[in-house]
């Protein structure tokens, strides 16, 4: 594949893009093969390379054909494997079946879904509009553009391909441009409000085998693994069976895994896989950022929860922990009933 044709670079308003997928945990994070099936890179992947900290990426939800949402796009994209099949007509004709490639990766944070969904038929019928903007952008820069919508005598609907330019002028057709412009910064100042955004289910099938969580951004990086995924789900389902709501961050909250109200009582946590390796560096990292996201919410006297895993081999975790007055959790407390404790003893 010949290089990408960052046609973008030069224009300060250019910095919308475009992720068309059907993931169950749309928001969480960018990811896509570094090749395609033939072994050739393909641009709608390689595209995640050309992102930069700060840039806003709408998510196409092709399961309801709406553009549902949107997040910025955090830190530098990374190397690891990714579960993936194509779902294009030539990938399902071939029965290809999702396994296991080298991948990449890159985080987002400020997940926000739109008041008002921007739906396919609503594009279609802008589809005159749309064609001037891909002529006159192909006048002003060349091709090839990455425009994520076929224009031809068809209906228009999305490419085939993972991650599109969105050129600003669509943005500003499709009445996109006040939503681009409030995608808040998570606050780190106090955070007055309740926790409201739902629960967005960690996808345990389509995340990755354990690896070094420290190697990129560690927070990033770590919530692609299926350790991590599929603890923070037992605990939702945990939380659900207990009555409680298990809720998400919203666009301007700390990046937290999950939180609930219990009571008249909030709680903020994090999750963390542990393996034999890593339990050390991954303790240390979870104790300080539900610290700080208790810190940060201490307006709602969040109490902090540090979800594990596993219960740490080294007991010294949970003297340390319990003396912060921060709850430490694994599994095994669930299913035995021993976990949460009274709420006078907190």
């Amino acid at each position: 594949m010949a290089g990408i044709h960052s046609w973008w670079k030069s224009e300060d308003k250019e910095r919308f893009w475009l992720e068309v997928t059907r993931r169950p945990d749309i928001g969480s994070n960018l990811k896509a093969p570094q090749a395609g099936e033939n072994g050739q890179e393909h641009w709608s992947y390689s595209l995640i390379k050309h992102l930069r900290p700060g840039d806003v990426v709408f998510h196409y939800d092709g399961n309801v054909q709406q553009i549902v949402a949107q997040s910025k796009v955090v830190g530098e994209h990374w190397g690891d494997e990714v579960l993936w099949a194509a779902r294009g007509t030539s990938a399902r004709s071939a029965g290809i079946e999702p396994h296991t490639r080298p991948g990449w990766y890159h985080g987002l944070e400020a997940f926000n879904r739109l008041n008002h969904p921007v739906d396919l038929e609503m594009i279609r019928a802008k589809k005159g509009a749309i064609k001037v903007i891909i002529d006159d952008l192909q006048t002003r820069y060349g091709s090839p553009l990455y425009f994520p919508f076929e224009v031809s005598n068809r209906p228009m609907r999305p490419l085939q391909g993972y991650l599109f330019k969105f050129p600003h002028a669509l943005v500003n057709l499709l009445g996109m441009d006040f939503a681009a412009n409030t995608v808040p910064h998570p606050q780190e100042s106090v955070t007055e409000r309740p926790i409201k955004d739902n629960y967005r289910r960690a996808d345990e099938a389509a995340s990755v085998a354990e690896r070094d969580a420290f190697s990129v951004d560690p927070a990033l990086v770590e919530r692609g693994v299926r350790g991590h995924a599929k603890t923070q789900n037992l605990f939702a389902d945990f939380l659900t069976k207990q009555g409680h709501v298990p809720r998400s961050p919203s666009a301007d909250e700390p990046n937290f895994d999950i939180a609930w109200q219990a009571t008249e009582r909030h709680y903020v946590a994090e999750v963390k896989s542990l393996t034999n390796q890593n339990e050390e560096k991954q303790m240390r990292l979870g104790l300080g950022q539900v610290l700080r996201y208790a810190h940060t919410m201490r307006e709602l006297k969040a109490c902090p929860v540090l979800i594990v895993e596993r219960k740490p081999r080294d007991g010294s975790w949970i003297e340390l922990c319990s003396s912060l007055g921060v709850l430490l959790v694994w599994p095994e407390l669930l299913l035995e009933q021993k976990w949460p404790p009274p709420l006078d003893s907190l």
